[in-house]
């Protein structure tokens, strides 16, 4: 069996305020021509189908079309559960009708213990769940972490598996040591969502959700897909796409999708990017803008979206200075003197002829008022 591994679609999210629902169409697409030109048995979508609770229309229209292809149109199973960000109507509110085509779909503590069988091949479907979730399941107030949590779970879910078979896991969770990004949101203040690798060694595979990093762990038996797009600059420099998990050969494979526009993160000097001294990166990338020797400019971020025209984010970059102390014996210098050493120290050149008229004048005007 052939199973085809994504997550974190996160449907209807914006990227600083920029719509992307076309740049989410664009890599499902992807994901459709995937599928059919090559012998896919299983498609797992492991949490964060939408990127709200209450997404809107437009999300909900993107999500049903591709559910629709996959499943009806190219008549591929699918399993799927909801992550933290998923609003669970809107996931399960079909479900019993979507078994009759197998899309299997589960947003509940209370249906984990339900394998889903395809083929010979166990499912077994872990949603996200919160502590308070399987305390108030098990009426059990020692369940304090999401490890004594998921712990208490899986336990349950592992008394009825035969390993003679082959058992996969799908979850939405965050296993300890894995890499994070900006965009997965911290839901949890004060808590540690993390839980030990050890807690799914009885799984031939898991197959995850939360984490946006296709490799934010290093196994053979537990995988992330990564998210479809960057959604963050903080992963502007992460491969986006799928796993391709073969249970038989017992191989995985990353599967890399194309962006509609890539996501760029510059720093660097103003001038040299609106002089065009610099090859920034692709024309109609999202941009952000990290740039020093902005002070002159007028309108930079119009300027900047002249020749970028999706620039979403520009920032004054922090100048970092050498803060050495150095003595001046201001009892043998003028004031202008002074300034003038001021500047070299910490702007590294002479001041201007309009820099020192500012200043003398200034000068000019505290002495007169303390005459």
């Amino acid at each position: 069996m052939k199973i085809l591994h994504t997550a974190d679609w996160h449907i209807g999210k914006r990227l600083a305020g920029k719509n992307l629902l076309e740049d989410q169409a664009f890599v499902l697409e992807q994901i459709c021509t995937y599928i059919e030109e090559n012998d896919i048995d299983v498609v797992v979508i492991a949490g964060d189908v939408y990127d709200r609770v209450n997404p809107s229309q437009g999300a909900m229209n993107t999500v049903n079309t591709y559910l629709k292809r996959i499943n009806l149109d190219l008549k591929v199973p699918i399993v799927m559960i909801s992550g933290n960000h998923d609003g669970k109507p809107y996931l399960d509110g079909n479900s019993e009708w979507y078994k009759q085509t197998q899309l299997f779909v589960n947003t509940c503590l209370e249906k984990c213990f339900e394998k889903v069988r395809i083929g010979d091949v166990n499912f077994y479907l872990l949603p996200y769940i919160e502590v308070a979730e399987a305390r108030v399941f098990y009426k059990d107030k020692n369940i304090t972490t999401f490890e004594h949590a998921y712990e208490r779970v899986l336990s349950d879910m592992k008394k009825d598996m035969n390993t003679d078979e082959t058992n996969v896991l799908v979850g939405h969770l965050f296993v300890k040591n894995a890499k994070e990004s900006d965009s997965e949101e911290k839901t949890n203040v004060g808590l540690i969502e993390e839980i030990s690798a050890s807690l799914l060694n009885d799984f031939d595979f898991t197959l995850l959700g939360h984490l946006h990093h296709p490799f934010a762990i290093s196994s053979d038996t537990i995988h992330y897909s990564g998210s479809l797009l960057k959604y963050s600059f903080d992963e502007a420099n992460q491969p986006k796409g799928f796993k391709v998990i073969d249970l038989v050969e017992k191989t995985h494979e990353f599967v890399q999708l194309e962006s509609k526009h890539d996501v760029v993160e510059y720093h660097g000097s103003y001038k040299s990017v609106v002089e065009d001294k610099i090859d920034v990166g692709p024309e109609d990338a999202y941009y952000k803008f990290v740039l020093s020797d902005m002070e002159s400019a007028t309108e930079p971020m119009a300027t900047l979206k002249k020749l970028y025209p999706n620039t979403l984010v520009l920032s004054r970059q922090i100048e970092t200075m050498n803060y050495d102390m150095t003595m001046i014996d201001v009892s043998q210098q003028s004031d202008a003197e002074i300034f003038e050493s001021f500047m070299e120290k910490f702007k590294g050149r002479k001041p201007t002829q309009f820099e020192s008229e500012i200043f003398n004048h200034t000068m000019k005007e505290v002495i007169h008022e303390t005459d």
